[in-house]
């Protein structure tokens, strides 16, 4: 029947005891990294930045396809430093003096090259790992910390085209990327009574349907290739769904409602264990990008947002 879970044979059950609902300790940095993400995107002047579609977009585009995004480059400046300095305390509570990438995480902003925000914002929304590495090596700063305050950094302008272009996202929409930024999804939220499947997207909180006998990766359909991992006693709250084509899983995590971006995040990390039960199955997330959005990124004017707080 569809939306139920009976309808993928179960292809394993794995002891509760693997899998752990708290949140690993390790992870409060990232935790305070995201928050600090979050309370910027609170500022509804993102909304601004929120692009139109492009009235003519290839087959399967996401909505950000091909458009123009118009930010206050000194919020985004603002707002990457902060999360560069936060990284940088994180590593000094933790000991960490050293950082053996293209230099220091945490130099004085007043003596490091001065460093792209619109390139960093552009080169994250695009998931493009080459050009954030590059703008990093450019600007003396570590590539990995700055991949990561990159991706947070972009939240308050994905979020908003999310809000912004919601009512956009076609309803025939039949692909496992984000409709609205193109990403793989981070896991599938089921729903109510009815158990209705719903795609999630971790960067800007879209969601969008999928039937219980596909692979949002590959678009399998045969009910012989896909499969659920479930965990004893969790059955119905809890789920990995695998397919043996493309080796592929993704979460399933039972809701009455649909979770907020925080919430969503912190779902996925404390269920970090459904993740090592799949990969020790031999199944993987897809290192490829969902849908390669081209954009461009280019400063607001003056008129359309308020100065950015000191």
């Amino acid at each position: 029947m569809h939306g139920t879970p009976t309808s993928v044979r179960p292809h394993g059950r794995f002891s509760q005891s693997q899998v752990g609902a708290e949140l690993d300790p390790a992870w409060r940095p990232w935790v305070r990294l995201l928050d600090l993400a979050l309370a910027a995107a609170d500022d509804s002047v993102w909304m601004d930045a929120a692009p139109e579609p492009s009235p003519v977009r290839a087959s399967g585009a996401p909505l950000i396809h091909d458009t123009v995004l118009r930010v206050d480059a000194r919020r985004v400046r603002k707002l990457v430093r902060e999360l560069l300095r936060e990284v940088s305390s994180s590593r000094a509570e933790r000991g960490i003096l050293d950082v053996p990438t293209e230099g220091p995480v945490g130099r004085d902003v007043r003596t490091r090259p001065r460093l792209d925000a619109l390139g960093v914002l552009r080169g994250a929304i695009m998931q493009d790992a080459d050009a954030l590495e590059r703008l990093a090596a450019r600007a003396g700063v570590a590539a990995d910390p700055l991949s990561t305050v990159a991706q947070l950094a972009a939240i308050p302008v994905l979020r908003a085209c999310a809000t912004r272009l919601h009512d956009r996202i076609s309803a025939a929409w039949d692909h496992g990327y984000c409709p609205v930024c193109g990403a793989w999804p981070t896991l599938v939220e089921i729903r109510g009574l009815e158990r209705s499947r719903r795609l999630r997207c971790g960067r800007c909180s879209s969601d969008w349907p999928i039937h219980v006998l596909r692979c949002p990766f590959c678009n399998e359909r045969n009910h012989d290739k896909l499969h659920a991992l479930l965990p004893e006693g969790s059955e119905q709250t809890r789920r990995v769904d695998v397919c043996d084509t493309c080796k592929g899983y993704v979460k399933g995590i039972s809701t009455l409602q649909p979770a907020g971006l925080r919430a969503l995040a912190l779902t996925d990390l404390s269920t970090i264990e459904l993740d090592l039960v799949a990969q020790e199955r031999g199944y993987e997330r897809p290192a490829d990008v969902g849908f390669r959005v081209s954009l461009t990124v280019v400063r607001a004017t003056a008129a359309r947002n308020a100065p950015a707080a000191s």
